[in-house]
């Protein structure tokens, strides 16, 4: 083992650290796969290190994922980790109302077939 590189528990430790808690599906899936668990914590560095959005809309932008994927876990975790990192409660609940605004317009998108043929029916 590369001795510049943390070892899966140590990286299960980091996380739980920054959680506050345990880090339940990474360490269910480090008994799985752990090769995984470095890859992880090397994307999320990999995003956080990127210079052109701010890492408070970096935070914003993966509770409003996890909650349009219907993640509870992970949005729990995403609000936590957002709030620890300075994102205030008025930002993190404007985050979840566009959120909801932006799922709930997109019943409009997915009914476009259907409309189209019930404009273009003929009357019953």
């Amino acid at each position: 083992m590369d001795p510049q590189k943390p070892a899966v528990e140590q990286i299960l430790k980091m996380m739980e650290q920054n959680l506050g808690e345990d880090p339940k599906p990474m360490r269910l899936m480090a008994e799985l796969m752990p090769e995984r668990i470095p890859r992880q914590a090397q994307e999320r560095k990999f995003v956080f290190d990127l210079p052109r959005v701010p890492a408070k809309y970096k935070h914003l932008i993966m509770i409003a994922t996890a909650l349009a994927a219907g993640c509870h876990l992970c949005t729990e975790t995403f609000i936590n980790l957002a709030y620890k990192d300075g994102v205030t409660k008025e930002e993190i609940a404007e985050a979840i109302v566009a959120a909801r605004f932006a799922l709930a317009s997109t019943t409009f998108a997915a009914a476009v077939e259907g409309m189209e043929y019930l404009v273009n029916a003929p009357s019953a």
